[in-house]
């Protein structure tokens, strides 16, 4: 077992006593509160349920990305520095577990990501979990600035590290700072919803560059920063006190691109093309979902369309299939819990109506399964069933595509059909050969479902055919290495008069 390139910062002592540690000359730093592996405590494993970031930020630094990934190390045991299954270059910031509870647990799944899905009416408030998520931010700032060179480039990715490049612009104004959002941005006035839009804001506006899946996700997004002169006020007696002070003025909009991300698509189709299908009995369909507990993946209102569409399709009782693959969050994480009920609720209730003999239609399997066991899943489906209600992007679609794609031996059934949400990001590149589908009406669920079991196998081939054409073959290597360079191109800011202040923007709009 191979040793990772970890270095880790003293956070035991005051600011003023803290071990003064020799700049590192990373020409790269990229953020991102989750490491590649979990620290179990005792030994680092694989991430039960792998988001598409990881896999994306593990493949593009394996592929020769420079520079050094900082992740929290939650827990703080420092065990977790000695031998790791990976070459990565990793440093951690440690934090108690009461700290990423009150961050990551609480800030960010009650607070911030309710209004990412444009569901405020979700989101709770708690002055100690912001006061962590505040405190967490500043230990990133600080840790990024020790491993940064010079004029570094320091790439962030999401929402959970939104006070960094306020912090970054005043302690360190020779960065060029960017953040990809990974997620959905919601409209100017759901932001606004939140009692720290203000403080938030603050920091977004100290960015040189912002990135995103979609071109809608990124006009919101300048639209708010757009609109915040008019709408950012102190907080009210209701509100946070002690906001993070970000000294910088108020600058302009940072410079902001559509990067849509894809998949290593050549490790799905190495996956792919060595498996064998397994056989079903004739006229039946598998419909499958492969996705985290949450409620924006609408996962009960899935249950309900089975439901809807056994009774007014009676000849589908016995034939059809729905396999709800869908892991639960890590411990700790009770944002979803309501929605966990309620689907356990759903499945048996359906099940119990619709049971005979050895079929029920509903196969919910509440874990995860590995890499290869998720592409035998791909490549046994009639339908792949994505149905969420907001979505950055969705890469489960794009795999299933790919798989698909390098699997042709379909046989009489043809190749499997993608019914997508219109909400996801990748409908705005699969859209027009996938079946799309409004999550947010009970009865397009069901109808579209339908329409996709009802595809004759020639209709099958062209759609896939055409999917795999939109798909494309970019890396994530390829698709890092151009955000890099795209943030790196920005005018960094200079003194003037003991203030940071952004050069001059150029024609690209930094």
């Amino acid at each position: 077992m191979s040793r990772i390139l970890v270095t880790e910062l003293d956070n035991s002592l005051p600011g003023s006593a803290r071990e003064e540690r020799p700049v590192r000359g990373h020409s790269l730093v990229v953020g991102y509160h989750r490491p590649p592996m979990h620290w179990n405590g005792a030994v680092w494993q694989p991430p039960a349920s792998p988001n598409g970031i990881l896999p994306t930020l593990t493949s593009a630094f394996t592929d020769g990305l420079p520079g050094v990934w900082v992740a929290a190390l939650a827990g703080g045991d420092r065990r977790a520095t000695g031998p790791h299954p990976t070459e990565l270059p990793l440093s951690l910031v440690p934090l108690s577990s009461a700290e990423w509870t009150g961050y990551f647990h609480r800030a960010c799944k009650e607070t911030l990501w309710p209004v990412l899905m444009s569901e405020p009416e979700r989101s709770v408030f708690a002055g100690q979990a912001w006061h962590d998520f505040r405190t967490v931010n500043a230990r990133f700032a600080e840790h990024i600035s020790t491993e940064a060179a010079p004029g570094a480039t320091v790439w962030l990715h999401d929402y959970n590290l939104w006070l960094v490049p306020g912090l970054l612009r005043t302690a360190r104004p020779d960065l060029r700072t960017g953040l990809f959002h990974h997620t959905p941005f919601p409209s100017p006035e759901v932001f606004a919803t939140l009692p720290v839009a203000a403080e938030l804001r603050a920091s977004l506006t100290c960015l040189d560059w912002a990135g995103f899946h979609t071109g809608v996700f990124a006009d919101r997004f300048r639209r708010t920063l757009a609109d915040a002169d008019g709408q950012d006020e102190a907080d009210g007696p209701d509100g946070p006190d002690e906001p993070l002070r970000i000294e910088a003025p108020r600058i302009e909009v940072p410079r902001i691109e559509v990067h849509p991300l894809g998949i290593d698509r050549g490790a799905v189709e190495r996956l792919a093309a060595g498996r064998t299908t397994r056989r079903r009995p004739a006229g039946t369909h598998l419909v499958l979902s492969v996705e985290r507990l949450d409620y924006a993946k609408a996962p009960v209102q899935k249950v309900d369309a089975i439901d809807h569409l056994l009774t007014r399709r009676p000849d589908l009782r016995g034939k059809l299939s729905f396999r709800l693959v869908c892991p639960p969050p890590e411990p700790g994480i009770t944002a979803y819990d309501t929605t966990r009920r309620r689907l356990e609720q759903r499945v048996a209730e359906v099940n119990a109506s619709w049971a005979e003999r050895s079929w029920q239609p509903i196969d919910y399997l509440p874990r995860s399964l590995s890499g290869s066991r998720v592409i035998e899943e791909y490549l046994a489906a009639d339908v792949l069933w994505v149905t969420s209600l907001q979505d950055g992007m969705n890469l489960t679609a794009k795999e299933f595509v790919a798989a698909q794609a390098a699997h042709p031996r379909h046989g009489a059934r043809g190749p499997g059909v993608l019914v997508l949400s219109r909400h996801a990001g990748a409908a705005t590149e699969l859209g027009p050969a996938a079946l799309l589908t409004d999550p947010h009406s009970p009865g397009d669920l069901s109808s579209v479902l339908a329409r996709a079991l009802a595809l004759t196998p020639a209709e099958r081939r062209t759609r896939m055919a055409a999917l795999a054409g939109l798909l494309g073959h970019e890396r994530p290597a390829d698709w890092a290495n151009r955000i890099v360079h795209a943030i790196g191109q920005c005018g960094p800011p200079r003194q003037v008069g003991g203030h940071a202040r952004r050069a001059e923007p150029t024609m690209g709009g930094c």
